[in-house]
C-alpha cells in the first residue's frame, strides 16, 4: 500500500488504552488510522469487540463489561475520526473477560480489541 507508514511492533508493554480506562493511547489512534486506510480497499462491514483480562481479585462491582464496551466504542470513534464510514460498523460489543485469547485468564495479552471484517452477502 503505497505511502503507508508502517507502525512499530506493538508489545505487551504498549497499552492500547490508559490503565483502567477507555482513553486510547497514541498508538491506538495510529492503529485506527492504518486500519481505516486498509479497510478502504474493501466494502465489507465491520464488527468491533473489546476484551479484557480477568482481574486478580473479586470486586463488588466488576468494571469489565462496561470497560470493554467503552473501549470498543472508543475504537469505533477513532475509526470515524479517521474517515471510516459509520454505516459500515454493524456491531460494537464488550466481552469483558469471557473470551480470553490465552489460557491464563489474567495474561495482559487478553486485553485487546478485535476488528473483524464481516463476510459480504454477495
Amino acid at each position: 500500500l503505497g505511502g503507508m507508514r508502517m507502525l512499530p511492533y506493538v508489545s505487551e508493554d504498549e497499552a492500547l488504552f490508559e490503565t483502567g480506562t477507555a482513553t486510547p493511547t497514541p498508538i491506538t489512534g495510529e492503529l485506527a488510522n492504518m486500519i481505516t486506510r486498509v479497510f478502504a480497499l474493501v466494502d465489507n462491514e465491520v464488527a468491533i469487540n473489546g476484551h479484557i483480562r480477568a482481574l486478580p481479585e473479586v470486586l463488588k462491582t466488576n468494571p469489565s463489561w462496561d470497560l470493554t464496551t467503552d473501549r470498543a466504542l472508543a475504537m469505533r470513534d477513532l475509526f470515524e475520526q479517521a474517515g471510516f464510514a459509520p454505516r459500515r460498523v454493524q456491531r460494537v460489543t464488550g466481552f469483558a473477560d469471557r473470551k480470553p485469547s490465552l489460557r491464563n485468564p489474567m495474561a495482559v495479552r487478553n486485553n485487546r480489541i478485535e476488528v473483524i471484517l464481516l463476510r459480504s452477502d454477495q
